[in-house]
């Protein structure tokens, strides 16, 4: 009997199709090898150790790329201006869509770059237009060109190359059209420039990358052949080709990517680039870092003798960046300029730059844009956070800003830091006459004036600044007292030490750093100041400034006394504030001081109405008396705002950078406001609750329209969305106040991101579930809103852990309910009824006298019970 033979074994199974981190990893590894001599490349390759297929394919598009291009395929590898002759000349005179193709541009391994001008005549300029080559047209490809014009079409900046139009040719290959660059290299355009003019360019650069990073993308590629100068000295950032998106919504070409497949050029690649981590804005950080470098010294900082990229990636990951004023001349030959240049980079610039390339991340620039603060610090001849914030080094930039003043006093550093007063009097009284004294007192006076201002306020804004500031003022004040004893009448230096003890008074009464020594030490500085200023207050409340700082100094006396649970006793201080204010406006001049009272007096009015009703802090619990102090906040508030005299008055005291005082007007009105609504919330007056919070959130959108990165703005116009979506779900308005409620949850998850997780942000989302969670819940999406309350619920747990207390158990309790009351929804009937059982459980511990600060609060045990009812019927 024949057996039939055994079937033949099934063929092995076809090997997946290559996927986008294939193709991923191919661009990268092109991109590297390309950057190589054409000599140099098979040997390189040959080298790693890589899948066949990624060989292969890399193989294969390094034989299409000509001998003589190292530029690989970045956009605009080859600069515009470079006119690199195309192989596909033959488009010379097509048209492409609306455009002309006029002459070629560059070439590299999967694009062409041509030049083009509308054939409509609707853009007279010459653009620059970006072609996928023929036969580069796979998926990743394709996904890699499209993000890239995706990417451009989101970033509208001066200094960035901007997005014009996109389109597909004849033969399906997709293009698109941007800004004609013409300029040179930015390292080359520095060359021959002064160092002030370098870092100007520099913070041009930075502008747009911080932009970007506003924009949730990251660059990855910044080096001098991206950045262009042009003639005019203005700064244009190129080739966003492998920027990377760190917007969650932008997941999806993640893989295209991800970590492991790493685009990047050697030299001003960061540590966690050529490691394939995963990266972030300290990427390119780090870059920025390099290429000022480079900007500033002509030579890199480290891998100096670097022919191939391993021997550069080696350097990125081992070598410490040399000390910039310890390199030697760049040329071959010595160059007595150097000599200077190494002087400016010496101290604050060779700080700014090693820390910009530290190579773990968390030890760089926290952003582009605090970078750029130092750089600018350093222009201004500020102070800069890179560098460690002693008090000889801060007070070593006023002497050499205030070289004049110190040199005709004859008064060095160690003088002032010593006894500002000694030095000046001790030991030459006697022999100097009684003009030249008073010489010396101006001098004196002027000084420490700079100190406890202008000087003082800047060095508060630095890392650690306030406790600086606090070190600064008490020296001078022990300096001054020195003079003072020797001329207890003069006028002028009695208004200086009243003004600087103000100052002093609000920093030891700043609750950040509060403590019962320090309130002691507080009210003692604050009775020594109005004593001195009460002295001479009828003859000197004339000088707004100083009638200023007493008016402040009142206010921190309030509000002391209001941290001590009285606030009766504080409106006293408030109310000789506003009596005091009314004088020193009584005739003024339509000038700076007027501008700069009627602002602190409408500050004064809300500071009353705090006093009288204010959640979390004693009060009085007036709500209808604080309406009234809004009123006259607001009265104050539209006269100083709608005088244009004040205005430019104000915009002449601005000091750069600072926000418009439009937006200052509008800022201020908002939280009027605001206010206001808040006071309405607890008289549940729940329609004027939400005109007040309309009207806060239509003046905070005029402020992001006009500058969105000012992160008041953000915050106010998140806090003011929460408010007004608690007046829409109290008016049953669940939509509306989904759209609001969203919107302050977003924006506090931005700042938490931007902050980290253990910034106070996290605590302001926590404080947000509530209405988020019951707006999701009253447009019935239920299942959204339980992880939103559990991340309120975590909160409140944690609060009652420090600290047990009524109020915490009600919010906790009611939060719960609303929990519930979601599970219930679901079906989640026995979850239901356990959480009821434990915030009725909670609400048990409560005293029946406890008072709630809002209605919902006050029934949340009647809610508990309705719920536990509805669980408990008969389905």
């Amino acid at each position: 009997m024949a057996i039939d033979p055994p079937p033949p074994p099934p063929p092995p199974p076809a090997p997946p199709a290559p996927g986008p981190e294939h193709w991923a990893r191919v661009r990268a590894l092109f991109d590297e090898v390309s950057a190589l001599p054409a000599e140099q490349r098979a040997g390189f390759l040959a080298a790693l150790t890589l899948p066949e297929a990624v060989r292969a394919e890399v193989s294969s598009l390094l034989a299409h790329l000509p001998a003589d291009d190292t530029g690989g395929a970045g956009f605009l590898s080859t600069p515009a201006m470079a006119h690199d002759a195309s192989p596909h000349a033959s488009r010379t005179g097509q048209r492409l869509g609306a455009w002309r193709i006029s002459a070629p541009l560059g070439t590299g391994g999967m694009s062409e770059v041509w030049q083009a001008e509308r054939a409509d005549g609707a853009f007279d300029a010459p653009a620059a237009l970006k072609l996928l080559k023929p036969g580069m047209d796979s998926s990743a490809v394709l996904e890699r060109f499209a993000l890239e014009q995706r990417t451009l079409a989101r970033l509208q900046h001066p200094n960035i190359a901007h997005l014009l139009d996109a389109g597909r040719s004849a033969d399906g290959l997709p293009f698109f059209v941007m800004e004609l660059v013409r300029g040179q290299a930015i390292d080359r355009a520095c060359e021959g420039r002064p160092l002030a003019e370098r870092l100007k360019l520099f913070l041009q650069l930075t502008d747009a990358v911080a932009h970007a990073h506003r924009h949730l993308l990251v660059h990855r590629d910044l080096k001098p052949s991206n950045v262009l100068v042009t003639d005019d000295g203005q700064v244009k950032l190129l080739d966003f080709g492998i920027a990377k998106a760190i917007d969650p919504l932008e997941a999806g070409d993640a893989s295209l990517t991800a970590a492991g497949q790493r685009p990047y050029t050697p030299h001003y690649a960061s540590p966690e680039q050529v490691r394939g981590e995963p990266i972030s804005t300290a990427t390119d950080v780090y870059s920025l870092g390099v290429l000022l470098y480079v900007m500033l010294t002509g030579q890199r900082p480290y891998g100096r003798t670097a022919t191939t990229p391993r021997e550069a990636v080696r350097a990125v990951l081992e070598e410490d960046p040399t000390r910039p004023s310890a390199l030697s001349s760049p040329g071959p030959q010595p160059d007595p300029a150097w000599v200077a240049t190494r002087r400016r980079l010496q101290g604050d610039l060779d700080n700014i730059l090693l820390k910009a390339l530290e190579k773990p991340q968390d030890r760089r620039y926290a952003s582009v844009d605090a970078l750029a603060a130092d750089v600018r610090a350093f222009l201004n001849d500020q102070p800069v956070s890179a560098r460690p914030q002693s008090l000889g080094y801060l007070l070593g930039k006023l002497v050499r800003r205030n070289r004049v003043a110190f040199g005709a006093l004859g008064l060095g550093l160690a003088g002032l830091v010593g006894g500002l007063g000694l030095s000046l009097w001790q030991g030459h009284e006697a022999a100097l006459a009684r003009d030249a004294a008073r010489q010396q007192l101006a001098g004196v006076k002027q000084i420490a004036s700079e100190l406890v201002f202008r000087y003082g306020d800047a060095i508060a804004l630095l890392p650690g600044g306030a406790q600086t500031q606090e070190s600064m003022l008490q020296q001078t004040v022990a300096a001054l007292d020195v003079t003072l004893q020797r001329a207890p009448d003069d006028p002028g230096l009695n208004v200086l030490v009243a003004q600087a003890l103000g100052r002093l008074a609000q920093l030891q009464g700043n609750p950040a750093f509060a403590s019962p020594e320090r309130a002691g030490q507080a009210d003692a500085t604050v009775a020594r100041a109005l004593a001195l200023a009460d002295k001479v207050w009828d003859s000197q409340h004339g000088d707004w400034r100083f009638a200023s700082q007493h008016l402040i100094t009142l206010l921190t006396q309030a509000q002391l006394l209001r941290g001590r649970g009285q606030p009766a006793e504080g409106l006293k201080s408030l109310a000789l504030a506003a009596r005091r204010a009314d004088q020193a406006l009584a005739d003024k001049p339509p000038d700076a001081g007027r501008a700069g009272l009627l602002d602190l007096r409408a500050n004064l009015w809300i500071n009353h109405a705090h006093f009288h009703d204010h959640v979390g802090r004693p009060s009085l619990g007036r709500p209808r008396e604080a309406l009234q102090f809004y009123d006259k906040a607001e009265a104050d508030f539209r006269t100083l705002y709608g005088d244009p005299q004040l205005m430019q008055a104000m915009a002449r005291e601005a000091a750069p950078g600072d926000p418009s005082t439009a937006e200052w007007g509008r800022h201020n009105l908002a939280n009027v406001h605001a206010g206001r609504a808040l006071v309405l919330q607890r008289l549940d007056d729940d329609a004027g609750m939400r005109r007040e919070a309309e009207a806060a959130l239509a003046l905070r959108r005029q402020n992001l329209a006009a500058n969105p990165k000012n992160v008041t703005w953000r915050q106010t116009h998140m806090f003011d969305s929460n408010t007004l979506a608690i007046a829409l779900l109290r008016l049953g308005q669940a939509g509306p106040a989904l759209a609001a409620a969203q919107a302050a949850w977003d924006e506090a998850g931005a700042l938490l991101r931007e902050a980290g997780a253990d910034s106070p942000w996290a605590a302001t989302r926590a404080n947000f579930s509530p209405q988020y969670g019951r707006a999701l819940a009253g447009n019935g999406r239920h299942a959204d809103a339980l992880p939103v309350y559990d991340i309120g619920l975590a909160r409140l747990r944690e609060q009652r852990a420090q600290a047990d207390g009524s109020s915490l158990r009600m919010r906790l309790a009611w939060l719960m309910v609303q929990r519930a009351r979601s599970q219930a929804a679901l079906g989640q009937v026995a979850a239901s009824d356990a959480e009821v059982a434990q915030a009725l459980a909670l609400l048990d511990g409560v005293p029946a006298n406890t008072a709630a600060p809002t209605r919902e609060l006050q029934g949340a045990r009647a809610e508990a019970l309705a719920l536990r009812q509805d669980l408990q019927r008969p389905p």
